[in-house]
């Protein structure tokens, strides 16, 4: 029976990293896609339509986010809610966020999702969905409130690169009611009801809920390195 899920893409789909991952997912939206991008994005968006055409597109749309005011649009959060794959990508993490938090748009991606769709965020943004989303700030990684869309879990794209780990690992261990996944590069990570695949790359899940608070740290801080073609529990979407 079709599920509706949320998917998390860390690679550049000009790359090619993840195009058998990417023609799966085309291939059961039946070839139809709808691209949600800041308008910033436009340019990018028009190329990524051009591959995914190669792999079965036949008829992809895109919506511009320029304010915050278009995703309070009615029209647009309809557009949104009847496609059955919807591709989330943006370039200034906590500028996208601001754009569509608690807006009639967001409330169209959980619709998608709902109708046994499916929702896709690619490279930067596929931190966006959880309770907690992370962005570079100064140099460093900071964490703030996500769309919460995916509840329960905080997502770490590009995970191996310096200090991120370090950083969701923190941020799990103040909050251990969070599931803390981490996404290697070119990794593809599947979500349904109650189960993640990693469906390409690996994925580090870290998880605070049985560790043991000390007064100068905390012990038993659990932590799963997980690769290609294996399944694990999520908390409740």
């Amino acid at each position: 029976m079709r599920q509706g899920y949320f998917a998390l893409l860390t690679a550049d789909p000009l790359r090619g990293a993840l195009n058998r991952v990417e023609a799966r997912l085309i291939e059961e939206a039946r070839g139809e896609a709808l691209f949600l991008i800041p308008y910033a994005l436009r340019d990018l968006a028009e190329a990524w339509r051009l591959v995914y055409r190669d792999l079965g597109l036949r008829r992809g749309r895109v919506v511009y986010l320029r304010r915050r005011e278009e995703a309070f649009d009615p029209e647009v959060a309809r557009r949104v809610a009847e496609s059955p794959l919807v591709i989330l990508a943006a370039e200034s993490l906590p500028e996208f966020l601001d754009l569509i938090r608690n807006s009639l748009l967001l409330q169209a991606l959980a619709e998608v999702y709902r109708q046994e769709g499916g929702v896709v965020a690619v490279g930067e943004a596929a931190g966006l969905l959880g309770e907690a989303a992370f962005y570079a700030l100064e140099g460093e990684v900071r964490a703030g409130f996500g769309l919460a869309l995916l509840r329960g879990l905080a997502l770490l794209p590009r995970v191996e690169e310096r200090g991120r780990f370090l950083a969701l690992s923190r941020l799990v261990a103040d909050n251990p009611d969070l599931v803390g996944l981490g996404l290697l590069e070119n990794t593809a990570l599947r979500l349904l009801r109650g189960l993640g695949e990693v469906w390409a790359g690996g994925v580090t899940l870290v998880d605070a809920g049985g560790a043991e608070y000390t007064g100068r740290g905390v012990r038993g801080l659990r932590v799963d390195v997980l690769s290609t073609g294996e399944r694990f529990p999520l908390p409740s979407l």
